[in-house]
C-alpha cells in the first residue's frame, strides 16, 4: 500500500512540472485573438487575414502574418488625435511562443505590445 501511494506520489509531482504543448492551430488562434484584440484593429481595423506562417526553432514556436486594413492613418487608440481619412493596409507579424505572444510588430515600424514605434 505504502509503495502505490510513493508511486501515485511521484507521478503527480512528475505532471505538476510539466507544460502544456500548444499546437500550430492553438498558437494562430492566440495571435488571431491577440490582433483582434489590438488598439489599432479595435479602433478602426477590418479584413483580418492570415497570409503567412512560419514555424520557429524551438518547440510550440510560430510566427503568424496577418493583413487587414484601417479606415484611418495612424496606429493605436487615436481617439481624440486628428487623423487621416484614408484606407491604410497593415502587416502584422505576431510571434508565439508556448501560448504567449512575445513578439507583435504592424508594418515594421509599430511594437503592438508596448505601443510604440520601433527604436522609442
Amino acid at each position: 500500500m505504502k509503495r502505490v501511494i510513493l508511486l501515485l506520489l511521484v507521478l503527480s509531482v512528475g505532471c505538476v512540472g510539466q507544460k502544456k504543448s500548444y499546437n500550430m492551430d492553438e498558437s494562430r488562434d492566440i495571435a488571431r485573438e491577440f490582433v483582434l484584440t489590438s488598439p489599432t484593429y479595435k479602433f478602426d481595423g477590418n479584413g483580418l487575414e492570415l497570409v503567412d506562417t512560419v514555424t520557429l526553432e524551438c518547440d510550440s514556436c510560430w510566427q503568424f502574418t496577418f493583413t487587414f486594413t484601417s479606415s484611418h492613418g495612424g496606429y493605436g487608440d487615436r481617439t481624440g488625435e486628428i487623423i487621416t481619412q484614408v484606407i491604410t493596409p497593415h502587416v502584422a507579424a505576431v510571434t508565439v511562443e508556448n501560448g504567449k505572444v512575445t513578439r507583435a510588430v504592424l508594418d515594421e515600424s509599430w511594437d503592438m505590445i508596448s505601443q510604440t514605434l520601433l527604436g522609442e
